[in-house]
């Protein structure tokens, strides 16, 4: 894709001809930018810098790494190379772009756009692990992890617990929690909600559940749980030995655990789901402790 000069940079009024070296002068075309943005699927938003940074989000809420995540320097940074002569002229000189616009993006975008690589890698490979172990190995091994969990609670005497519902082949944690029901501690399990919010059910009988969006399930006319929880049980596809973990993609734990600073946070999985390091982002939390 090749186009003019003019057709990327607004001229001065009047004037066609520059150095090289003005160029970083000049504003970008709106047109442009806004193809860019179109090309990608998302909205554009200019943020009108000195910097002529531009943004590109998926909603009005720019995340903070996303903040400069297209610039005018890494449109420079493309072009000027191609700039052979000292003196250019806007309205003739061409440049090629790129046909594929995540070239112009700039590092802090690159390196978010390949923790999200690394991030699906591991998702795909370990929930295909996870499907293929067989299932008497799976129960002894969530057998052990319940064990252990039910030892920290009694420890520490813990009231109050936050869990995950087993789904497909994560580790079974429902023997916990019908023990801690037994035991008349309070159990609360989320109720997936749209737009990465959950809202927080007393658990009071295991039997009585109903299905909920995304094949996820959670209790049938159940009051919601608004204090606080002394322990939080959370699953996921990979953690590390910091205490990092990589979830389903939804989002819906590190928007929930952001706000629980006091709780006992616990990770659950199977041995050959604990890395040495998983890929991590700013807003990924971190776990108190993992349990395989």
């Amino acid at each position: 894709m090749k186009a003019k000069l003019c057709e990327i940079f607004v001229p001065k009024p009047g004037k066609n001809i520059y150095l090289v070296q003005e160029l970083p002068r000049l504003d970008l075309q709106s047109d442009f930018t806004k193809e860019m943005a179109e090309r990608l699927g998302l909205n554009f938003i200019n943020t009108n810098s000195v910097q002529g940074n531009l943004c590109f989000a998926e909603n009005r809420e720019v995340r903070s790494d996303y903040k400069s995540a297209f610039n005018k320097e890494d449109v420079l940074e493309h072009i000027l190379p191609q700039l052979l002569f000292h003196t250019i002229n806007l309205e003739q000189d061409e440049v090629k772009l790129p046909d594929d616009v995540h070239l112009f993006f700039s590092r802090t975008y690159k390196n978010s756009i390949g923790f999200k690589a690394q991030k699906r890698h591991l998702r795909s490979s370990l929930l295909e692990q996870r499907d293929r172990m067989p299932r008497k190995e799976r129960s002894a091994i969530s057998q052990k992890i319940c064990e252990q969990i039910w030892d920290l609670i009694r420890e520490k005497d813990l009231r109050v617990l936050h869990s995950f519902l087993t789904m497909g082949s994560e580790v079974n944690i429902i023997p916990l929690l019908q023990k801690a029901l037994d035991n008349n501690i309070r159990v609360v399990v989320p109720k997936t909600l749209r737009k990465r919010q959950m809202q927080n059910l007393i658990l009071t009988d295991l039997k009585n559940m109903e299905a909920g969006i995304f094949n996820t399930y959670h209790p049938k006319d159940a009051d919601e749980h608004t204090g606080s929880y002394d322990l939080i049980i959370v699953a996921g596809l990979a953690f590390d030995k910091r205490g990092f973990r990589v979830g389903y993609g939804g989002g819906y734990y590190d928007t929930f655990l952001a706000d629980q600073g006091t709780a006992l946070k616990v990770g659950v999985c199977y041995p050959f789901q604990l890395l040495e390091r998983v890929p991590i982002e700013g807003h990924d939390i971190k776990l108190d402790q993992v349990i395989y």
